[in-house]
C-alpha cells in the first residue's frame, strides 16, 4: 500500500488559498546556463527576471546552471522555499516550511506586486485564430517481444498548431468523393520535424527539414453542402541528430505510419472532428534497415483540443522551430542564444 497523506483539510485549504501553482519552459525561465549573460544579451522579460532573481536564493544557489525544481514565492518574487526532489515527503515538508514562512510575513509583503509582470513575448500569443489546434498524446507501445515483461508505460502531451489557411489546404477547393490529394509538404514536415518525436519520456529535440522524408495524403470520403469527411494516410522516416534547447540529442531513426479521419465544416471553415494516429518504430542507429526490429515502438495520437480548457491553450513545445510567418518570435531566441552548453568542470 502507498503512504497515506498526513495533510489535513485545513492545511490543504491554506495552501490553495495562498499559493498559485505555476509552470513554464525551464530554459526560458532560467535564462539558459547563465541568466546574467542572457539578460545582458536582451533576454529580460520581467517574469523571467523575477524568477531568476528569486531562484538564485534556492537550492542551487546563485550563478549559472540549471534552476530546475519546485519553488514557492510571493507574487512580488520574495523567495519562500524550494526543492528539487522526487520524494513526495520531501516536497511536502518544503511546502510546509514555505507556508509557515508565508504566514510570518507582514501583510504588506504578502500583497506586494512586482513593478511590472507583463512579458514582451509569449508563445501563446501566436495561437492561430480559427486555426487547427490539436492535442497530442505520445506513448511508448509494446514491441511484441516475449522478453518484454514490463513494458514502458511513460507518456507525454503536447500540442500542434496550424493556421486557418494551412488547415483549409487539407481540403481541395472542389472535393470529389473518392479522389486522393497529397497534403502540402510543409504540413507533413511540421508534423515530422516537431511532433513525431521520441518525447514520451520528455524533450526529444527537433529534426531539420532535410532530415525528414515522407508524405501525407487526403482521400475524400463524403461531401455535402455542410461538410467534407476525409481520410488521412501517410508514412515517413526521420534520421539524424535532433536539435534540443542546448546541444544535440543522439542520432536516431524514426519510421512512421499515419492514419486518421476528420470532418471539415464548410460553413465555419474549421474542422469539427479530427483524429490522427501515428505508429512509430524507434531505432538507436541511423543505419537500421527498413525491416530491422525496432529498439522501441511509440504511438502519437492527435485530436481537437478543447480551447475552453486553459491546459489546451498551451503552446507547442517546439513552436520556436515552426517555419511559419504567423508565429511571432521573441527578440532574442533562446535556442539561438547558446548553441552548446559550457564545458562541465
Amino acid at each position: 500500500m502507498g503512504r497515506q497523506s498526513v495533510w489535513t483539510d485545513d492545511n490543504i485549504r491554506a495552501l490553495t488559498e495562498n499559493f498559485v501553482l505555476a509552470a513554464d519552459e525551464v530554459w526560458r525561465l532560467q535564462g539558459g546556463y547563465d541568466f546574467r549573460k542572457y539578460q545582458a544579451a536582451g533576454g529580460a522579460d520581467p517574469e523571467c527576471v523575477c524568477f531568476q532573481e528569486m531562484a538564485s536564493q534556492g537550492h542551487y544557489g546563485p550563478g549559472g546552471g540549471t534552476k530546475q525544481g519546485i519553488y514557492v514565492c510571493t507574487p512580488a518574487g520574495k523567495f519562500l522555499g524550494s526543492i528539487n526532489s522526487l520524494s513526495a515527503e520531501a516536497v511536502q515538508q518544503m511546502l510546509k516550511r514555505s507556508l509557515q514562512a508565508w504566514q510570518e510575513l507582514p501583510l504588506a509583503d504578502r500583497q506586494a506586486k512586482p513593478p511590472t509582470s507583463k512579458p514582451k513575448h509569449r508563445w501563446e500569443w501566436s495561437a492561430p485564430e480559427k486555426g487547427l489546434i490539436l492535442k497530442e498524446t505520445i506513448r511508448y507501445l509494446k514491441n511484441g517481444s516475449p522478453a518484454e515483461q514490463t513494458p514502458d508505460t511513460r507518456f507525454n502531451h503536447d500540442f500542434a498548431w496550424f493556421s486557418a489557411e494551412e488547415a483549409k489546404r487539407l481540403i481541395p477547393a472542389s472535393p470529389v468523393v473518392g479522389e486522393t490529394h497529397e497534403v502540402p509538404a510543409e504540413i507533413y514536415r511540421r508534423l515530422a520535424r516537431c511532433h513525431l518525436l521520441n518525447t514520451a519520456h520528455g524533450e526529444g529535440g527537433t529534426y531539420h527539414a532535410d532530415q525528414v522524408r515522407g508524405d501525407l495524403s487526403v482521400t475524400i470520403l463524403e461531401v455535402d453542402p455542410r461538410q467534407v469527411r476525409i481520410k488521412l494516410s501517410g508514412k515517413g522516416v526521420s534520421t539524424g541528430s535532433r536539435e534540443k534547447a542546448f546541444g544535440l540529442a543522439p542520432a536516431a531513426k524514426i519510421r512512421t505510419e499515419l492514419l486518421g479521419f476528420a470532418r471539415f465544416d464548410r460553413k465555419t471553415g474549421q474542422f469539427s472532428q479530427f483524429e490522427l494516429v501515428a505508429l512509430g518504430k524507434l531505432y538507436n542507429s541511423t543505419e537500421a534497415a527498413a525491416k530491422a526490429p525496432a529498439d522501441r515502438n511509440i504511438g502519437w495520437f492527435f485530436t481537437l483540443a478543447d480551447q475552453d480548457r486553459p491546459f489546451d491553450r498551451l503552446a507547442p513545445t517546439h513552436l520556436h522551430a515552426y517555419d511559419a510567418k504567423w508565429v511571432a518570435q521573441p527578440s532574442l531566441r533562446l535556442h539561438d542564444y547558446q548553441a552548446n552548453p559550457p564545458a562541465q568542470k
